[in-house]
């Protein structure tokens, strides 16, 4: 969290307690004026002063220092950036200051961005739908064709001096006819649009799965200890060397997935950031292959196996007997307080730059609604499948990161078929990097490159890869 959301978030704290500047700064032990230059955010405050201002708030520390607010900060700096707005410049630090002094507006406002995003989905899919789909081709032609025979017959029948009744009943037949066709015509409409063909898939569901990931910090202790207890559901048919990676994953996911069922229903049921059928079944299959994932590289085993390998993935694909995308993505997953991993961030995209799942670290937002800084090894790796790439990449803030990433084949190539590429992507601080075998050989002086996260939100203007102004002045 960064030094303005700290101040702001004690000085909100502090006034919904009712607490005056001096009566917070003796229950912490300082004097008032110095917690005032902490909530002017002319100060900053240490790990151990924050605990204390914590105490005197009577909430846990992770309130002051968390990250649910840096997460509102990324999303709201998303969402200016977002073309389709046309937010002109906004001041840097704009979207602190609202997570800070207002939190509820800030949560309403991006409520109302994700509602906006679903309509805008939705409308996209009927309006394509409208122009390609023959059924509606068909029946708008159908309709044109029956009110311009009824409109026909009406102008005919206007004429009552000309008509004799057999032929004024004619055109009655024809009208009513052609009413009765134009009647079902619109009624089948009515049912195509209707049918569950027609339902476009929400985005706020992933939407919230990604936010009960990332407020779980990607980690299940209560799944990691059942894992356990089924390692030896797995039959020794289903070992390494039986099966490729991706069936034997399917077949211990399978063969796991009654026994913990119950468990993760609790876990889900209980998260607030699920709010639908959809995300919770999101959630659900999420689960799933994280205790699938657990069982094949158990927990202990995996880290210490992490550790003396550096962090090889290629070696932990040998030893475990996974795909290169579960040993990454399990490696994202080492976050037990007391043993933790090197924390990773998480990302895997296809060739159009579609992110299909993420699992971002606090200092570095990643994308969720558009494609990332053009210069991440996540798209460079598409250049060359199978190679690991892989660079050391600073923020305009001073952060400092670790990417890797290899593109892999997600199923069998075909003659006269294009390969189904995805890229897999981790990223590291620098300061973790040397405990990766992907930081050797780096000149990190030499070959760090100046990245952003995405263009509009990036301040480089002479970055040549630059697709479209920044928001930011």
């Amino acid at each position: 969290m960064t030094r303005t959301l700290s101040g702001l978030k004690i000085r909100a704290l502090r006034k919904k307690r009712g607490l005056t500047q001096a009566e917070l700064a003796r229950r912490a032990g300082i004097s008032a004026s110095y917690l005032n230059l902490i909530e002017a955010n002319r100060r900053p405050a240490t790990a151990a002063l924050l605990e204390r201002l914590a105490e005197g708030l009577q909430t846990e520390r992770a309130t002051l220092d968390g990250q649910a607010e840096k997460r509102h900060v990324d999303d709201l700096n998303e969402v200016a950036a977002d073309p389709a707005i046309g937010a002109t410049a906004m001041p840097p630090d704009g979207a602190e200051e609202l997570v800070g002094r207002l939190p509820d507006w800030a949560d309403l406002l991006l409520r109302l961005y994700r509602i906006y995003r679903d309509r805008d989905e939705a409308v996209t899919a009927l309006a394509d739908r409208l122009n390609r789909d023959p059924f509606l081709a068909d029946s708008v032609h159908r309709m044109l064709t029956n009110v311009t025979a009824i409109r026909s017959a009406a102008e005919i029948l206007s004429d009552e001096e000309r008509l004799d009744q057999p032929s004024r009943r004619r055109f009655l037949d024809i009208i009513a006819s052609d009413s009765a066709r134009l009647s079902d015509t619109a009624q089948a409409l009515v049912d195509f649009f209707g049918s569950a063909h027609m339902r476009v898939r929400s985005a706020t569901p992933m939407e919230s799965v990604d936010a009960f990931i990332a407020e779980t910090d990607n980690f299940f202790p209560d799944l990691e200890t059942l894992a356990v207890s089924l390692d030896s559901v797995e039959p020794d048919d289903r070992r390494p060397g039986h099966y490729d990676p991706s069936s034997r994953f399917t077949l211990v996911r399978n063969t796991v997935r009654d026994a913990a069922r119950p468990q993760i229903e609790r876990i889900v049921a209980l998260h607030p950031a699920l709010g639908s059928e959809t995300a919770h079944a999101l959630a659900i299959a999420a689960l799933e292959s994280y205790v699938a994932g657990a069982v094949l590289m158990p927990y202990d085993d995996f880290l210490q196996a992490a550790r003396e390998t550096r962090y090889d993935i290629d070696a932990l694909m040998r030893r475990f007997g996974v795909s290169y995308e579960q040993a990454a993505h399990r490696l994202a997953t080492l976050r037990r307080p007391g043993a933790e991993g090197v924390r990773f961030a998480y990302m895997r995209s296809d060739p159009s730059g579609y992110v299909t799942k993420r699992l971002p670290l606090a200092p570095l937002p990643l994308p969720r609604y558009g494609t990332a800084c053009p210069l991440w090894a996540i798209y460079g790796a598409f250049q060359s499948p199978g190679v690991t790439v892989r660079h050391f990449g600073a923020l305009p803030s001073g952060e400092s990161f670790l990417f890797f990433a290899r593109a892999v084949d997600k199923s069998t190539a075909t003659i006269g078929r294009p390969r189904n590429l995805q890229s897999i992507m981790l990223v590291c601080q620098s300061s973790e990097a040397d405990a990766t075998i992907y930081a050797d050989g780096i000149d990190r002086a030499a070959a760090t490159l100046a990245v952003g996260t995405v263009c509009r939100l990036c301040s480089r203007r002479d970055c040549r890869h630059r697709q479209e102004a920044p928001l930011i002045a």
